[in-house]
């Protein structure tokens, strides 16, 4: 929901239009094809259902990771939104009141930080099949309407997932491998780089403390784990919409992915350890991270093409190499074997499932951690519901007591205006006015030059093409415009359709305004405490897990990676909402509250930094306490490492030195809580 998630849009070229155009051809004509099925067999009313299913047949081709049970869960959403609608459309008093209850939770269960718009065909599906509301006697034919466009979307989806499977255009798990090499080719590079410090000495060794960190990645030196972290993040995020459809689980490929980068994580921070004392490292030592790097690099640059091979040569390199050092052996070799480890099982590789049932509970947690006034999601929850609803009653009160045609676009438009900050709200308004004023001139082109017989279907296709093509929100309000224009022209004349449109837009655009700085307004800062305290409940579980591995002798690997998964994600968003302070503090604030900002901001940063370290000792601690360690035992006959037995005296006392630490960085992370304070 955060505005600072949200990447600048650069500008698009004709040649990117064109292809933006090819790659939405499909949905357009599954469309059309929907659309006008609909209309044709149940008129207008069911017909605009299928506007709702073409965005969510488009989501779900994007996201061929996800499987048939959360497929299904996510269609029932939309069966509930249709049934929703239908209600509130049978008595004014329903349509005030249904509108608040549904809009509400759609908008709680459906919204998320990373996600911000994930709720918006939800509701914007709802409000528009109540632009023509059946009656009692039609129910029925619009639960066919909305049976007949699931089935007709399901095929579709999955033909269309065909069609990319077998062509190669979307290939999931050719990406995911993309992200493992990467990985292992930063890794590499950095045992080099490692190498070539050691060799030039102290006095040429660069700096290279925590004091450049920054969540993103982003850093200076060519040794530093931040390289490696940013990879691992950039899945995480680019996995996440098909994880919060999931229930928020990582299915078995991505917890088989995620797992890899954080083992290449690991190692990329024993590497940071190691050229902190540069100077000091031996020949044996720097002979021992030359192999290793060509190891990696192998894989990386992709002359090992297998995961096979690629197993062959760690344990090759595990049975005939060792460092001087008991300490640095055992937190090597244990790191790399946890890496074999999990190569090893390329079953999940391919495991795009998650249990339904355990996801539904998962995100019942969730939500319970996170609903509250004082939560950013319940709070842009409630003024959604609560902004939309009033534009609801002036609909209901200019419908029925002054005759008015279309006002169901004044809570319609003050849907799309919403945002969940106030800068958001400002400029989604200044796009809305814009574009309809644009959708206005087109319109009146249109009305000159396309015959009126085939206007409506030109105008829908053409509308909803510049729509899927997300050329930008002008573009896409003028569009909507014309659908606008469309429905309400055959009802009176071009000057009271354009007046009628543009009188609507001013009730909506007022009552937002009026709105957003009354009924629960959100602020960043609010959003950073809850994402801080939420940060904090991550790290906390990891304790505990780690805390009951240390006495049992075993951590669940998979389990772990969900808890680190979602460290990353939320030190990515704290640290994108920390960036979005910047520009606030520079704004026309008092001093008091420029400095208060640029405090929030520091202390931002203090707590990814902790937050970071606290990361790293959690996984170090993790690939240690594999369970599948004794597993490995007799599988190779020539493993005669100290990594096949887990009950050395050596490892016992580096676990015990990891756990050490850790408690230390939870101290640390304990001692900042004061930022859960609210400053609003």
């Amino acid at each position: 929901m955060a505005a600072a998630t949200k990447q600048a849009p650069n500008k698009i070229t004709p040649k990117q239009v064109g292809a933006k155009f090819v790659n939405n051809l499909p949905f357009l004509i599954f469309f059309a094809v929907l659309f006008f099925t609909e209309y044709l067999l149940f008129g207008v009313s069911d017909a605009l259902i299928g506007i709702a299913f073409l965005f969510f047949a488009r989501n779900m081709v994007n996201e061929p990771g996800l499987s048939f049970a959360n497929y299904a869960h996510r269609v029932a959403w939309f069966f509930v939104m249709s049934m929703a609608s239908t209600l509130a459309g049978l008595h004014p008093v329903l349509m005030v009141g249904v509108t608040l209850v549904y809009l509400f939770f759609v908008t709680l269960f459906n919204s998320d930080d990373y996600l911000s718009r994930n709720y918006y065909w939800l509701g914007m599906g709802y409000l528009l099949l109540l632009i023509y509301p059946v009656q009692v006697d039609d129910i029925w034919m619009r639960v066919v309407a909305t049976i007949i466009s699931i089935v007709m979307t399901t095929a579709f989806v999955y033909l269309m997932r065909a069609i990319d499977a077998k062509t190669g255009r979307v290939n999931i798990f050719k990406r995911d491998r993309s992200y493992v090499k990467r990985a292992f080719d930063d890794v590499g590079a950095q045992l080099q780089a490692l190498v070539a410090v050691s060799k030039q000495g102290k006095d040429t060794a660069p700096a290279l403390d925590n004091t450049n960190f920054a969540a993103d990645g982003t850093e200076t030196e060519n040794i530093h784990p931040t390289q490696t972290y940013g990879i691992a993040q950039e899945y995480a995020r680019c996995e996440y919409a098909t994880v919060f459809r999931q229930g928020g689980l990582l299915s078995g490929r991505q917890s088989y992915t995620f797992a890899l980068l954080l083992c290449c994580e690991q190692i990329a921070d024993m590497i940071h350890a190691m050229a902190l004392r540069a100077e000091r490292v031996t020949e044996e030592e720097r002979h021992y991270f030359e192999d290793l790097a060509d190891v990696f690099l192998a894989y990386g640059q992709g002359s090992v093409k297998s995961v096979s091979q690629m197993v062959a040569r760690l344990e090759e390199f595990i049975r005939t190499h060792t460092l001087p050092s008991t300490c640095n052996e055992e937190a090597w070799t244990g790191v790399l074997a946890a890496l074999v480890r999990t190569l090893r099982d390329t079953r999940l590789s391919t495991d795009n499932h998650t249990p339904f049932i355990k996801s539904i509970k998962y995100r019942f947690h969730f939500l319970r951690d996170n609903v509250g006034l004082r939560h950013t999601q319940t709070r842009f929850a409630l003024q959604m519901s609560i902004t939309v609803t009033i534009g609801m009653i002036i609909n209901v009160l200019l419908t029925h007591y002054a005759q008015a045609q279309m006002a169901i676009w004044i809570p319609l438009t003050s849907f799309t205006m919403l945002n969940t900050y106030r800068d958001e709200t400002l400029k989604a308004t200044r796009d809305n006015i814009i574009g309809t004023f644009l959708g206005i001139a087109v319109f009146v082109l249109f009305i000159h030059f396309i015959p009126a017989s085939i206007r409506m279907p030109i105008v829908v296709i053409l509308s909803y093409g510049i729509i899927l093509m997300a050329l930008g929100p002008i573009p896409s309000i003028t569009a909507g415009t014309q659908m606008a224009l469309a429905a309400l022209y055959p009802m009176a004349t071009l000057g009271d359709t354009l007046v009628s449109r543009l009188v609507l837009v001013v009730l909506a655009v007022s009552c937002v305004m009026m709105l957003i700085f009354v009924v629960m307004s959100t602020h960043r800062s609010n959003t950073i405490h809850a994402k801080v305290r939420e940060l904090e409940r991550i790290d906390v579980r990891l304790v505990q897990v780690i805390r009951t591995g240390i006495k049992t002798g075993r951590v669940n690997l998979w389990r772990t990676a969900q808890l680190l998964y979602y460290m990353h994600m939320n030190s990515w968003l704290l640290e994108s909402l920390a960036k979005s302070l910047d520009s606030a503090a520079t704004a026309k604030h008092n001093l008091k509250r420029q400095a208060e900002l640029q405090q929030l901001r520091a202390d931002i940063r203090t707590v990814l930094q902790a937050n970071y370290r606290f990361g790293m000792e959690a996984e170090h601690a993790v690939m240690l306490l594999d369970p599948r360690r004794s597993t490995d035992i007799g599988k190779t006959q020539t493993a005669t490492t100290t990594w096949s037995n887990p009950d050395t005296t050596d490892r016992i006392e580096h676990i015990d030195a990891t756990s050490e630490r850790l408690d230390k960085k939870m101290l640390e992370l304990e001692k900042m809580r004061y930022l859960e304070e609210d400053d609003e």
